[in-house]
């Protein structure tokens, strides 16, 4: 037996869809999770994809979610709207929190939306991408849980912060930069863990805020920020623009684990939406833009290396995705099919 099975993209979105449907998802919201988790799996983000479905089941049904939650506005000024997503899915949280920033850009040249009392958004580049989709530029932003500490702290005090800019071109994919501020995330820890990968040094603290190279004192201990000061000051101004901004009553080091699925995280969002046209025409934009590109390219390549601009990898590993089909370990499979038998859904 092969170690993985291999499904479309569109099997991803329709099981995703009909299983949060049968939790009590609109059928709306979940089209919208199940595209989301698409995304991230055509790029290979597999946390982040399907293999996350049992987790935001279990949150739905064990109270830190809720399947009708009703994201409302709860504060409106030109450009700003803030939103309180009622322990909606982060998902379903971030495609509301985006759209309401493209509306207000359309009609200001520019849209800011903070979204509070949700769940974590899973991969920032999906909510970008869906402005740059639009002809515009899109920001996006969510706080999480604590993982990291200041520079020469010993406590956990922010998260890693995950973030995006999506910029649209003319008739490619958008040029779309998609991180966050921690050197690894707790996934790509175990990930190395699990095939056996040593940790660097340099890279964590275990929890009496000494260096590590042991996988499991890391993921208990802290993870070091990018850039170290400016990483950390980056990922504190994050915080400012979600979990204070938005007014939620838990934020920084006070936001709930996405596993302990009985407890509303605390996350919030802000997305950012800009009208190119605000400026200029948007074939000049996206010119300048490929110009920009080019310029990346033109680059003459270091010895066994290749020059790409953001995005580009990811779209590379996203178009032969869709061709070739995503790849699910066997374990996930069952696990898959286990909930589908329960619920009614067939894999």
């Amino acid at each position: 037996m092969s170690a993985a099975t291999t499904v479309s993209a569109d099997r991803v979105r329709e099981f995703s869809a009909a299983v949060l449907e049968r939790c009590g998802l609109a059928a709306e919201d979940a089209r919208s999770v199940g595209d989301a988790l698409a995304w991230a799996d055509l790029r290979a983000i597999a946390p982040q994809g399907i293999a996350k479905l049992p987790l935001l089941v279990r949150r739905l049904r064990s109270g830190g979610a809720r399947p009708n939650a009703v994201v409302r506005i709860v504060a409106e000024r030109g450009a700003f709207v803030r939103l309180d997503a009622g322990q909606a899915t982060g998902h379903v949280a971030g495609v509301h929190a985006m759209r309401a920033a493209m509306t207000k850009a359309r009609d200001h040249g520019i849209g800011l939306c903070v979204v509070g009392n949700t769940d974590s958004g899973s991969a920032m580049g999906y909510y970008a991408s869906l402005a740059a989709a639009e002809g515009l530029i899109g920001i996006a932003i969510n706080d999480t849980y604590p993982l990291m500490p200041p520079v020469g702290g010993t406590t956990r005090v922010v998260g890693n912060q995950a973030f995006a800019v999506a910029v649209p071109r003319d008739g490619a994919r958008p040029m779309l930069f998609d991180s966050a501020l921690s050197i690894l995330s707790h996934t790509g820890i175990e990930e190395m863990r699990d095939r056996g990968a040593p940790l660097p040094e340099g890279i964590a603290l275990d929890a009496q805020g000494r260096p590590t190279t042991d996988h499991d004192a890391a993921i208990t201990g802290l993870i070091k920020s990018v850039g170290g000061h400016k990483g950390f000051g980056l990922a504190l101004m994050w915080e400012v623009l979600t979990g204070v901004l938005s007014g939620n009553d838990r934020f920084a080091s006070r936001i709930s684990p996405i596993g302990d699925v009985a407890r509303p995280q605390s996350v919030a969002h802000c997305h950012i939406a800009i009208d190119p046209r605000a400026a200029m025409p948007l074939d000049d934009f996206t010119r300048r833009v490929e110009a920009l590109i080019v310029a990346v390219h033109a680059s003459p390549q270091a010895v066994g290396q290749r020059v790409f601009a953001p995005g580009e990898q990811g779209d590379a590993v996203a178009e032969r995705r869709e061709r070739e089909g995503i790849s699910v370990t066997h374990a996930k499979v069952k696990e898959l099919e286990a909930l589908g038998r329960e619920l009614g859904v067939a894999w």
